[in-house]
């Protein structure tokens, strides 16, 4: 009950507040490109030219005041600001002092990832020459030497197949390698019980160890070509993160404990993907969308959009006066249902 009637009360002050003659609604702006976009003092974008719209319809005058994002909600509940126009996605953590628009936008995360294609023989050949391949080679001789001089001491003094002397050690190698790859010559075979046992753990054993030896191979002939396929959040865990410092995927980041590493813009940012300082740029769909169709046309030879379609941002106006967002909401849903939404989404490179 109390707290209800707190609600109207804020409601009523709201409702006074915006009525008064001469008030000035004090607008907060973050640089969000596309949507408020802020170039030597000038301010632009989608969600400036869409509260144009908005205030017109409302009767309103007021001001836009610049502020940074991680500090919105603060400069909203403190009183600087009546309402942020800054893309604000929808967080619990901010309910008890502040009241959302209906979401004007959604978007969804994107990763960036630099265009790498190799042939399918250049990746064979890279790999046949790497540290790992050579290692599990390097690892698989030396079982089948050591399986291989084991048959050789059980079988030596009774089967002529295996060599009496040491070079029968060879002949062991031979047998096990054979087996091993299930070949299977039948020139030589153990005759003696030990051996008999020793050959029926080793065809046992071998059957594990080439399954496991023809994932890794195919693995390590792979990873190269399919390194940069991102189909969801949790590849991101084993890749090189880049993020932009103080955006809401930052924060989405390090919820779900996805190390990356900051950078003050996308320029800073795009430049460190292509020089392989990281090799995936995460951020919001929109954004992303906007700097390859508007400003970097030349990325698009480079670099490749991915978009991860089961991460949602909605984005919003956030304000702490209720009946302002009560009054906004009509014109900006009739707004969104307009052509003139879908032509202001392609003037700024979002139209389908």
């Amino acid at each position: 009950m109390l707290r209800r009637l707190i609600l109207l009360i804020i409601i009523i002050i709201s409702a006074v507040s915006l009525k008064a003659e001469g008030e000035e609604l004090s607008v907060g702006v973050t640089n969000s490109p596309p949507f408020i976009i802020i170039e030597n003092d000038e301010i632009s974008g989608i969600t400036i030219d869409l509260w144009n719209v908005i205030s017109d319809s409302l009767n309103v005058n007021y001001h836009f005041v610049q502020t940074d994002y991680e500090k919105v909600v603060t400069n909203i509940s403190e009183g600087e600001i009546n309402i942020s126009i800054a893309p604000m996605a929808i967080n619990s953590s901010h309910a008890d002092s502040t009241f959302y628009t209906q979401p004007f936008y959604i978007t969804s995360m994107c990763v960036a990832v630099e265009n790498h294609y190799e042939s399918g023989f250049v990746t064979i050949v890279k790999n046949l020459f790497s540290l790992s391949f050579l290692k599990t080679i390097g690892l698989l001789l030396l079982i089948n030497f050591s399986i291989g001089t084991l048959i050789w001491l059980a079988e030596r003094k009774n089967n002529p197949a295996f060599d009496n002397k040491v070079n029968g050690i060879i002949d062991g190698f031979w047998w096990s390698w054979v087996t091993m790859t299930t070949v299977g010559y039948g020139d030589k075979s153990p005759q003696s019980k030990n051996g008999k046992i020793l050959a029926t753990i080793w065809m046992l054993v071998a059957i594990l160890i080439i399954s496991g030896f023809t994932a890794t191979i195919s693995s390590e002939l792979t990873t190269k070509r399919l390194q940069n396929n991102v189909s969801n959040l949790h590849d991101l865990h084993k890749m090189k993160v880049g993020c932009l410092e103080g955006r809401n995927t930052s924060i989405y980041l390090d919820y779900k404990h996805i190390k990356y590493k900051k950078y003050l813009s996308f320029e800073e940012a795009f430049e460190a993907l292509e020089k392989g300082e990281i090799n995936a740029l995460v951020d919001d769909g929109a954004t992303l969308n906007y700097y390859f169709n508007k400003k970097e046309k030349s990325l698009t030879k480079k670099i490749t959009l991915i978009e991860l379609p089961n991460n949602k941002e909605y984005y919003c106006f956030m304000s702490s006066q209720p009946y302002l967002v009560n009054k906004i909401n009509p014109y900006l849903l009739s707004f969104l249902e307009s052509e003139d939404w879908n032509k202001l989404l392609k003037k700024y490179g979002l139209g389908e």
